[in-house]
């Protein structure tokens, strides 16, 4: 008992904290090599350069591919890209580089869709249009499909909104494959059971929506439509609120609703038409009709849109002249 009460608290404390180092220090080191191990053998530096970065490239969504592409899609994609130095069969990311496919593929694909790459891919050849799985292989013509759909978004329609008002800006942000799917390989525009809609209820993408020709929704002071016409109205705005967490004033003068010296009306008019051209030009691609819901989710400004054109490849986005 004497030598226990005669040794020093200090010494103690030094041999816990060098035990404690050096466990720490094991831990460390063993973390270090398994991180560098797939790095430099489970996958090409490239992707490892793209899951880092993969979380600046969205607004309010982060997919981490981690957890969704395979070990051995990985290797499968190093090998690919020591195997082939040019691009092959490529459809609608003309220009790009098979580096850059890739890390597109990895960072909007897989993570926007939350999907590993034989969804789209035979992993024996990423370039090839036949194997033996027919479901991806419709994944893949879709994909392309939707890609170009993407480019139309963002080059026709997203170019547009300048030319509306001086008074509202474009926030900048761009379409991407998570700005619908958000995660999900099948996105929903409606749910089955609509909260405060009739369950049945959609978009008026089958109606004139021009500046001069937009009456279906044009209701106030009006003797010449219906009731029926005029809770149709109320349920498009209440699906914009909802799906854009927005009041009525965000688009209209309360003092006088069929005004127009709110920019954002403009803006909603001009994203309407938008979603009547995709529904027109790709809908037989969709499950459903496109939605305010469908990108929005809740926020102005889509949860899963790219941050800016400088992280979506160039095929895809405007052309920045200069």
């Amino acid at each position: 008992m004497s030598n226990q009460s005669n040794r020093d608290p200090g010494s103690d404390r030094l041999i816990f904290l060098a035990i404690f180092g050096a466990i720490a220090l094991t831990m460390l080191g063993g973390a270090w090599w398994v991180l560098s191990f797939v790095n430099n053998v489970a996958q090409p530096e490239i992707v490892a350069e793209v899951i880092d970065e993969a979380s600046l490239i969205y607004v309010n969504f982060d997919n981490n591919v981690d957890d969704i592409v395979s070990a051995e899609a990985y290797l499968a994609m190093g090998e690919y890209l020591l195997e082939n130095e040019e691009t092959i069969n490529v459809q609608v990311l003309v220009g790009e580089s098979p580096q850059s496919i890739v890390g597109y593929m990895l960072s909007h694909f897989s993570a926007g869709l939350g999907v590993n790459c034989d969804y789209c891919h035979t992993l024996d050849n990423f370039a090839a249009d036949e194997w033996d799985d027919p479901v991806a292989m419709a994944n893949r013509d879709q994909a392309r499909i939707h890609a170009q759909m993407t480019a139309d978004l963002n080059q026709i329609w997203l170019t547009q909104l300048p030319e509306w008002t001086d008074e509202k800006k474009p926030s900048g942000s761009q379409i991407a494959c998570a700005t619908c799917h958000y995660g999900e390989a099948q996105p929903l525009s409606y749910e089955a059971e609509l909260v405060g809609l009739p369950d049945d209820f959609r978009l008026p993408l089958d109606q004139p929506l021009s500046l001069d020709e937009l009456d279906i929704l044009n209701v106030n002071a009006r003797t010449d439509i219906s009731l029926d016409t005029v809770q149709y109205q109320q349920y498009v705005m209440y699906h914009m609120n909802t799906a854009l967490n927005v009041g009525c004033t965000h688009c209209h003068n309360s003092r006088y609703f069929p005004s127009w010296e709110v920019p954002a009306k403009y803006y909603a008019q001009h994203m309407l038409a938008m979603s009547q051209f995709v529904l027109e030009e790709y809908g037989e691609t969709m499950t459903q009709p496109p939605s305010c819901t469908l990108c929005h989710r809740g926020a102005v400004i889509p949860p899963g849109a790219a941050r800016s054109i400088d992280v979506m490849p160039a095929a895809l986005v405007p052309q920045v002249e200069g």
